[in-house]
């Protein structure tokens, strides 16, 4: 697995890493979102943070035939002692984000070892693996 974490002074909107697996099939984009706790009613929507570059740039990877993800990680949330967070693979969701409850719901069990076995699977089969989501 090759990873690059990207920070970029010229080109804005690059999305915060790229990942590709060796014996993959497609690489992956993602753009990593952090929040401190997550809101008290459970109707609140939680959107991705995404600046207009940011958002132009994973939507012309999908448009590309690439893959992207914006992961938004929560510091009170966790599990085996790692913090949780959810992994958005649906650009409606970046635009419009998920409420609160479903925000703590999908991020259960959603640390970082999971989400690394997310990136592994996605970019070895060559989509998005969000049975394990």
């Amino acid at each position: 697995m090759r990873s690059w974490k990207i920070n970029d002074n010229f080109a804005g909107g690059v999305p915060d890493a790229f990942y590709r697996h060796r014996q993959g099939v497609r690489p992956l984009w993602i753009e990593y979102k952090f929040i401190k706790t997550l809101p008290k009613r459970p109707s609140t929507l939680i959107v991705p943070n995404l600046s207009q570059q940011q958002l132009m740039w994973l939507q012309e990877s999908v448009e590309a035939k690439e893959l992207a993800a914006v992961v938004i990680g929560c510091e009170s949330l966790k599990h085996k002692r790692q913090v949780c967070g959810v992994v958005l693979t649906d650009p409606e969701e970046w635009v419009n984000g998920i409420t609160a409850e479903q925000f703590a719901e999908r991020s259960k069990t959603l640390n970082y070892d999971a989400i690394a076995m997310f990136i592994t699977n996605t970019t070895k089969i060559g989509v998005l693996a969000n049975n394990l989501l």
